[in-house]
């Protein structure tokens, strides 16, 4: 049974957020500090993990941090902070999701059950051993690692989503709403800077030179498509 982890100390938060897990049927556990977090996780891994940012002892940016040593399973932060600065932050250092506080109870559940049906198919790839070549770099989707001349290049969940999406798609353009629904499973519930702020993060990871990027392109007014050349 796929389980929540809710890492948040305002009581009146917990509860709603109890409130609405139990409506789905899905069990949660619940901490108030970012060290209990990283604790609990390492005595058992959730399927999914709503990560308030303003904790007692520790930002909620450090606790993703330390946490994405541990899994992969979706990290989703709840904020009263709006800033952009803030979100891009939140997903370059490996999170999935950033939601605002005060927040809908029915999108937040919605996400949440995207969250957890695309962590399912993660889980059912990794049965099935692949590896894509181009270039000097290779895929591995059982083992979900990307080298690049030999060596684990690290990325995070959505970065390699990305890049395995790309890489079986090649010529084939997307638009940011397009990848939001094959890479996130939500479509109206997110927006486009997600999908801008991982592409930006993982071309500084794969290509040679970020600016003029040789395998993921932007096409203007369009989206983006996968040019590398696929050996395998």
């Amino acid at each position: 049974m796929e389980e929540i982890l809710i890492v948040e100390d305002d009581k009146d938060i917990q509860k709603l957020l109890s409130i609405c897990l139990e409506q789905e049927g899905l069990p949660f556990s619940i901490v108030s500090s970012g060290l209990d977090a990283i604790e609990r996780v390492k005595k058992k891994v959730p399927n999914l993990i709503l990560l308030d940012i303003m904790l007692p002892d520790m930002n909620g940016m450090e606790v993703c941090e330390q946490i994405r040593f541990l899994t992969s399973a979706p990290i989703v932060f709840l904020s009263c902070n709006n800033k952009d600065s803030d979100k891009i932050l939140g997903l370059s250092l490996g999170g999935d999701d950033y939601i605002e506080k005060p927040f809908s109870t029915s999108v937040l559940m919605a996400r949440i059950r995207a969250h957890l049906r695309r962590n399912r198919v993660i889980q059912k790839q990794k049965t099935n051993t692949r590896q894509i070549c181009f270039d000097n770099i290779v895929i591995d989707t059982s083992s979900r690692e990307l080298f690049r001349n030999g060596e684990v290049i690290e990325l995070t969940n959505k970065e390699f989503d990305l890049i395995s999406f790309f890489s079986q798609h090649p010529n084939q353009v997307f638009s940011p709403e397009q990848l939001l629904d094959k890479i996130w499973s939500i479509d109206s519930f997110s927006e486009k800077r997600t999908v801008i702020v991982h592409i930006s993060s993982l071309r500084k990871k794969v290509e040679e030179d970020p600016l003029n990027p040789k395998y993921i392109v932007t096409l203007r007014g369009a989206g983006y498509k996968f040019a590398g050349y696929q050996n395998g």
